[in-house]
């Protein structure tokens, strides 16, 4: 459920659908490694963070802050994701 949303929303984002095929092949692939569970449980944390990259969804099962009880899922960011001084995608052609 929250790995399909992360890739709906992937393929949402993108101005061009084929440049978020990338981001989904590198979900799939994730699956060969993990359980399905986890990678959904990374997918949940990513969604309710926010966090749209590969790479973090990498981080968050390396890490196996999965496997935490879903209250503790906000405490896990050590950085700020939105903040006048980050800037987005859009900022850069």
């Amino acid at each position: 459920e929250h790995f399909e949303y992360l890739i709906a929303t992937s393929l949402e984002r993108k101005a061009h659908p084929e440049k978020a095929y990338r981001v989904c092949l590198g979900l799939l692939n994730l699956n060969k490694s993990y359980p399905g569970n986890r990678l959904n449980n990374a997918c949940a944390i990513a969604n309710d963070q926010a966090l749209v990259k590969l790479k973090n969804i990498k981080a968050i099962l390396q890490s196996n802050q999965d496997k935490l009880p879903r209250k503790e899922w906000q405490a896990t960011v050590a950085l700020p994701q939105d903040h006048e001084k980050i800037r987005g995608p859009k900022s850069f052609h």
